[in-house]
């Protein structure tokens, strides 16, 4: 379970790379960026932890994977909140010129 816990939020950051592209330039590139560096370096800090820490490193472990499980989703939600609230500039305003 716990080494679940350390490759979902990778497995998912990968999978909406893809998805990523529909964003504007900034909040891409904020996405990518920040959540790239919560995903990977929280779970490799996780993995430390486990590994090098003994029984109090593998319960600092969870609970330090937990904290950069709740720090994607927020992130992923805020950005998503970001991008539907500002308004895109679309081809038609822009025709009328």
């Amino acid at each position: 379970m716990g080494f679940l816990m350390l490759l979902i939020p990778m497995l998912v950051f990968v999978i909406t790379i893809p998805l990523a592209r529909n964003l504007r330039v900034g909040l891409k590139k904020v996405y990518l960026f920040l959540g790239g560096f919560i995903v990977f370096a929280g779970s490799g800090t996780s993995l430390y932890f486990a590994m090098f820490g003994g029984d109090q490193g593998g319960i600092s472990a969870y609970f330090f994977q937990i904290a950069v499980l709740s720090a994607y989703v927020i992130l992923s939600l805020v950005i998503l909140v970001i991008a539907f609230f500002t308004p895109s500039h679309t081809k038609e305003n822009s025709a009328d010129t």
